[in-house]
């Protein structure tokens, strides 16, 4: 069974925005690179460090992909050793809004989930 070639670029353009947007920030691994360069530029030993669990091979591959969607650039200097940084683009720092309201979300829901366990434990306890 011969597999159907899609044609990417063809296919992005007719994509809704909430669609195209949802093909550049496709995975948790993603999310933790850009919320880590939302701070500021990083190296990639330093993504490497805080995106926990994230192969070499896995963070090479998303920072490419990331910046072929001009969402970050990579800076490589002219020192020895070579030091290559990470900064996001506009494009790629519109998107800490995004970044942004899922951390707002996360702490306000992962409170309220802890207040309700925490809560239950107290009346099982006393009963």
């Amino acid at each position: 069974m011969q597999r159907k070639h899609y044609d990417i670029d063809a296919r992005k353009t007719s994509m809704c925005p909430v669609e195209r947007t949802l093909y550049i920030l496709r995975d948790a691994w993603t999310f933790m690179i850009l919320r880590d360069l939302c701070s500021e530029p990083k190296g990639f030993n330093q993504l490497k460090r805080s995106v926990k669990g994230i192969s070499s091979r896995m963070l090479s591959e998303k920072l490419k992909f990331l910046e072929q969607e001009d969402i970050l650039t990579r800076i490589v200097s002219n020192t020895r050793p070579i030091r290559v940084t990470y900064v996001l683009t506009e494009k790629g720092k519109d998107l800490g809004a995004i970044v942004n309201s899922m951390k707002e979300w996360g702490e306000k829901w992962s409170k309220l989930e802890s207040d309700e366990i925490n809560n239950n434990a107290i009346e099982k306890a006393v009963n």
